[in-house]
């Protein structure tokens, strides 16, 4: 268990494209990444809530390490 100090996460950043049949999200792509687009969503925040989805899933499992037992 590491110590229970503060704690910050440098998160993803994210790709938002509206197509003519809705809206597509995937991760923003660097260094000659190929970049998956998830899609399409109906709404702009049905897209935007799957991608907080994804990020509290990410920062739950970097923040796995500090849980404290109970």
């Amino acid at each position: 268990m590491l110590p229970n100090g503060k704690r910050v996460y440098a998160l993803p950043e994210y790709t938002v494209e509206r197509k003519n049949d809705g809206w597509y999200f995937g991760r923003t792509s660097r260094y000659g990444d190929k970049e998956e687009r998830k899609g399409p969503y109906g709404s702009i925040a049905s897209a935007t809530l799957v991608i907080a989805r994804q990020l509290k899933r990410e920062i739950a499992k970097r923040d796995a390490a500090h849980a404290t037992k109970a």
